[in-house]
């Protein structure tokens, strides 16, 4: 049976609202493609396909929404001049991870916990997954393209506005995979919502050969329970360079 529709929108389609199937409101980037190339940034950009919440972001963290070529729902973009945001994060389960490759199509053709096959739709779930057995290895084979690199995903509300709903974050971040265990035990130890911090922060170093690098890495450090005095905490949390005991 075909779903009911309002006819009054059918000669001015445009006013129809829209109807979105994701539980998220928006996604934030580390980066975007200019002329087909991935280009990091040094302030957050997020999308969303709901303009109200674009007009929001954009005031919270400034920006502009715009339009921007996508085949999914988060057709708006807005390049902030944040690095650096205050989330709730509703605890441990909301910090996933696993290791993927992604095929032609997009999908996935491996996916594994660095062990074993762990995808319950793949016949070889529980398996070996043959992935090498050092980090070094790994890195290497993922560059190749030909190995899993870390695919984790961080879902928030925004501290300054958690009414808005939902976001998430998606990295392949080798750098954020080394401090997960540790932020899953500080999220656990807090034992409710947690008030953590969200940001982009610059990585320099010299190569051995003596070539300058420079790259932007997501970090989430864990402060502690939101308090109910949430608002006064803020401005205090963005000064601060240790977690802050609540």
């Amino acid at each position: 049976m075909a779903p009911r529709t309002l006819r009054v929108f059918d000669n001015d389609p445009s006013a129809r609202p829209k109807v979105y199937s994701s539980d998220f409101v928006g996604r934030f980037r580390a980066g975007q493609k200019l002329n087909g190339r991935p280009v990091g940034l040094s302030a957050w950009r997020i999308t969303t396909g709901d303009p109200e919440v674009g007009k929001a972001v954009a005031n919270l963290y400034g920006g502009v929404p715009q339009s921007w070529e996508t085949s999914k729902e988060d057709s708006l973009e807005v390049l902030t001049e944040a690095d650096t945001v205050k989330v709730i994060v509703d605890g441990p389960d909301a910090v996933s991870f696993r290791m993927a490759l992604y095929g032609m199509t997009g999908k996935p053709i491996h996916v594994c916990d660095g062990v074993e096959f762990t995808d319950s739709e793949d016949p070889r779930m529980g398996q070996p997954c043959g992935c090498p057995q050092t980090l070094q290895e790994r890195k290497a084979a993922a560059k190749a393209g030909h190995g899993p690199k870390p695919d984790q995903r961080v879902e928030f509300r925004l501290a300054e506005d958690p009414k808005l709903g939902k976001f998430k974050m998606h990295t392949g971040s080798w750098d954020f995979m080394k401090a997960l265990e540790s932020v899953w035990r500080e999220l656990e130890a807090v034992g409710s919502p947690a008030l953590c911090t969200l940001s982009l922060e610059l990585v320099e170093f010299t190569t051995k050969a003596g070539v300058d690098v420079s790259y932007r890495k997501p970090v989430l450090k864990v402060h502690g329970r939101v308090p109910a005095d949430v608002d006064a905490v803020l401005p205090a949390l963005s000064k601060a360079a240790d977690p802050v005991p609540f």
